[in-house]
């Protein structure tokens, strides 16, 4: 406001303030802004390979009963040095983590696949195993490599054969029971054990127990203890040592 003073009056003019002037283009332009950052957060949200980047460590296991031998792919990529006969185990190998596509191919020249995420960091263990139709099929396994006590063996026990609907049981000789009636591809947790202890293990309901034996168990070791057969008679623990 200004005001002026003549001769013989005194008045004023309001001096109005600057405005700030937006044209068409500049809105269209911050509104393109504002999308573009929108989109490009959701991107990194909803796509896993922006998420997931690093390596994972992976083994191998050829748990199927068919008679052939199998190598191991990953993104087309073959990882195993000689195909796996059953029951035989790869070491850990580094990978890409994120989502990816991951086969086994028998010497008869028969593939199986399926697509796996792997977060960065973690370790694991995929099988081929047959499945209760009698089709080949992938299942994988998180595991954990921490370590354990220096006068005891960790172990975790996984069931890999469908033969039995009523699940298989796992104690220590004269103590405790670790896992009743353990499934169909199911893991237990991880147990700390002391190795000069047998491990007894049986067919829900049959009179048929095997054993452990300690000496197959060594303190400050991780195992991997897995379990086929097709009868009560023919249950078979494999052990893998995990480091």
């Amino acid at each position: 406001m200004a005001w002026f003073l003549t001769e013989p009056f005194l008045f004023y003019i309001n001096q109005p303030k600057p405005m700030k002037i937006y044209n068409q283009r500049s809105t269209v332009l911050i509104l393109l802004i504002a999308v573009c950052s929108i989109s490009l957060s959701s991107c990194k949200k909803d796509n896993p390979a922006e998420v997931a980047k690093g390596q994972a460590k992976l083994k191998m296991v050829n748990a199927s009963t068919a008679d052939v031998h199998q190598d191991f792919y990953l993104d087309n990529e073959k990882l195993t040095t000689s195909a796996l006969a059953f029951g035989e185990t790869s070491d850990y190998v580094k990978i890409p983590s994120g989502n990816r596509s991951v086969s086994y191919t028998g010497t008869n020249n028969a593939t199986t696949d399926t697509s796996l995420n792997f977060i960065p960091s973690i370790t694991y263990t995929a099988f081929l195993v047959t499945n209760k139709k009698g089709e080949l099929e992938i299942v994988n396994y998180e595991d954990n490599l921490s370590n354990t006590e220096s006068t005891k063996a960790k172990i975790k026990l996984i069931n890999l054969t469908p033969a039995f609907a009523t699940g298989i049981n796992v104690t220590v000789q004269g103590g405790t029971q670790f896992v009743n009636g353990l499934a169909f591809k199911e893991a237990s947790n991880y147990f700390t054990v002391d190795p000069e202890v047998n491990l007894r293990y049986s067919v829900v309901g049959s009179g048929s127990i095997k054993t452990i034996d300690a000496k197959s168990l060594e303190a400050g070791k991780i195992y991997t203890i897995w379990f086929s057969g097709a009868a009560a008679a023919t249950l078979t623990a494999h052990i893998i040592t995990d480091n």
